[in-house]
């Protein structure tokens, strides 16, 4: 080998550019070398430009396949999708030295792609544009699944061109773009893009090294997503186990309220302490309200009627027929096949869980069977004392002694019962009048039933007005209208039937004298009482009318008893009733300011006036 070879080798060992090889040929030619000799060193640098550009091109490909290996293990230790995509954009501008790299991947939601990453990217509207499908380079790459490049991309009319594409590669500056689909078991799932500022074209090993780019783009993605629903299902998983955990510890609550609820029943415990145990299961305080909304059992002190807004609360859940739920209040309505019961209405501190719903709905359950069965008991315990009523009213030849160990069985001193009480219930009569009832005559140790169109009760009393006022009222807040209510003194028990028709002939007589909602004996009914009771008391109602008048003239020898006569029979003209009885008018003046004085100042109203008139033909009728 010639001294110049050897310097084309040397040349060649010390990666000279194409001109240095050139440059020796030159120098060779200027030192006169032989024909023969420049011919084989001309032949020679041939030769080693065709090493070097081979060594060169092993240079690159080395340099693609480590990058290409860097990216491999790069990706493989990445787990963020966005990690993994800004990473194949930066690799992808490196790989392919290009100005610009970015990545779209498809939206199978929208039907559509769009560009998740970038590098090198001077505006911001790259990141983030949609690509309709076929649309630019991209849209093509990513329907037809090959690779694809263009020159000047916005001069290329081979392409479906969109404003908003255009406006975005004015933007980037772009000239030249290479797009190379992301596949993944033949699928096209995104498109991995370079391109370049200035007019150029793409080598065929620019597509292949950014197509092997894009292979393992497809994998780091799948793995990543593969990672994400891995994490997800582990995430679902710690989740549904949480879930699980809470939800049986949920059903062991449940269950053990369930069971104290249950055990309340068995024992035989009001709604008051269904209040008590519910409101200890769950945090708040709990009520019950009966079918007009009134509180009749609590955790609490409450009584009568609640606030507005559980008043409100239980009235919606009453019609709805559902569980109520709003902010911290829960109502549940206590239902039966034949009526509605109350409403159950809890008032906690936080918003009610589905966990306390549940309870309170089986707290309202119990209560609701609770207060049933506290019902069928006292209808069939109104039933018995009905029944013994009953017999008392319809009979007169009765086995005292038969009646009146009856009555003990129900606690009941027959002998004691001295007040009769019969009540017209001007409210519709309602099933719940039964029980009430028998809680009425179990208060009073008495008797009561439904007789006809009225209620008699019979119970112990010294005072039959007093009780009669009580009994009243009790069925007034039963039925929530008047009652209007006759009462008689029963002497003894054979002597029921009688006092029961006394008690019915005042109330009657109350009915049609307009007194609703009152309450009398026959004495306070003046002379309707008197003539028209089956024991008419004419000397006590005459005494009871013209009593004062009647003693006054007795004490004083006067003639106040006459002149009220002579005055009522001259239409309460007093100068015709001083004629009559011979005397100056100032008498008869000061005898009637003397009777006022008497009888009281309202003895001229009408029906005042009335009842002294007939005293006064009474009166007269017993001197005779």
């Amino acid at each position: 080998m010639g001294t110049d070879a050897r310097s084309l080798l040397q040349l060649l060992a010390e990666d000279a550019d194409a001109g240095a090889f050139d440059a020796a040929v030159a120098q060779a030619r200027a030192a006169g070398l032989p024909a023969g000799e420049l011919n084989a060193l001309e032949r020679d640098r041939v030769i080693a430009l065709r090493l070097r550009d081979t060594l060169i091109r092993h240079r690159r490909n080395e340099a693609e396949l480590q990058l290409l290996n860097d990216t491999a293990n790069d990706l493989a230790a990445m787990r963020d999708l966005d990690s993994i995509l800004q990473a194949i954009a930066d690799r992808a501008r490196r790989l392919v030295e290009c100005d610009l790299a970015y990545i779209s991947l498809g939206d199978d939601d929208r039907g559509d792609c769009y560009i998740r990453a970038a590098a090198g990217n001077i505006s911001g509207l790259l990141v983030g544009l949609r690509l309709a499908p076929g649309s630019g380079l991209g849209g093509m790459v990513a329907r037809t699944g090959e690779p694809c490049s263009v020159e000047a991309y916005l001069h290329d009319t081979s392409l479906h061109h969109t404003e908003a594409i255009d406006r975005t590669v004015a933007a980037e500056r772009i000239e030249s773009l290479l797009g190379v689909p992301v596949k993944l078991k033949q699928e096209v799932i995104g498109v991995l893009l370079a391109a370049h500022r200035a007019v150029r074209s793409f080598s065929s090993r620019d597509i292949t090294a950014l197509s092997m780019l894009a292979n393992h783009a497809a994998v780091a993605i799948e793995n990543a997503r593969l990672l994400a629903a891995a994490q997800t299902a582990v995430g679902d998983l710690r989740i549904a186990n949480a879930t699980i955990g809470s939800h049986v510890d949920d059903l062991e609550r449940t269950a053990d309220v369930h069971e104290r609820l249950t055990k309340l029943v068995i024992q035989g415990k009001g709604v008051d302490e269904v209040a008590h145990a519910t409101a200890g299961a769950v945090s708040g305080h709990v009520l019950i309200l009966d079918e007009h909304g009134t509180v009749v059992a609590g955790s609490g002190p409450e009584d009568g009627q609640p606030p507005p807004s559980i008043a409100e609360a239980g009235v919606e859940a009453r019609r709805s027929g559902h569980t109520l739920v709003r902010d911290h209040l829960c109502a549940v309505p206590m239902i039966t096949e034949s009526e509605p019961l109350g409403t159950l209405v809890h008032v906690g501190t936080s918003t009610v869980g589905d966990t306390d719903r549940r309870i309170l709905e089986r707290a309202a359950l119990v209560a609701a069977l609770v207060l049933v069965t506290r019902r069928r008991m006292a209808e069939a315990e109104a039933r018995v004392r009905g029944e013994l009523l009953g017999e008392l009213l319809t009979s007169q030849a009765q086995d005292v002694d038969l009646l009146r160990h009856r009555a003990s069985i129900l606690g009941v001193d027959l002998d004691a019962c001295t007040v009769l009480v019969v009540a017209h219930l001007h409210g519709r009569v309602r099933e719940r009048i039964y029980p009430a009832l028998a809680v009425l005559a179990r208060r009073f140790r008495g008797l009561a039933t439904h007789h006809h169109d009225t209620v008699v009760f019979l119970a112990p009393g010294d005072e039959p007005r007093a009780v009669a006022r009580s009994v009243a009222g009790e069925l007034a807040r039963t039925v929530r209208d008047q009652v209007t209510a006759g009462v008689a003194r029963v002497p003894h028990p054979t002597a029921v039937t009688t006092a029961h028709d006394e008690a019915e002939k005042c109330l009657r007589t109350l009915l049609a004298l307009g007194r609703r909602g009152e309450t009398a004996q026959t004495a306070d009914l003046g002379f309707v009482g008197a003539l028209f009771n089956s024991r008419p008391d004419i000397a006590g109602f005459v005494e009871a009318t013209l009593g004062p008048v009647l003693a006054y003239d007795r004490a004083h020898g006067s003639g106040l008893v006459r002149t009220l006569e002579v005055f009522c029979a001259s239409n309460q003209n007093a100068r015709s009733t001083a004629q009559e009885l011979h005397v100056h008018h100032n008498t008869v003046s000061q005898r009637l300011t003397r009777v006022a004085r008497l009888l009281g100042e309202d003895w001229r109203q009408a029906e005042r006036l009335l009842e002294i008139q007939v005293a006064l033909r009474l009166n007269k009728l017993g001197d005779l």
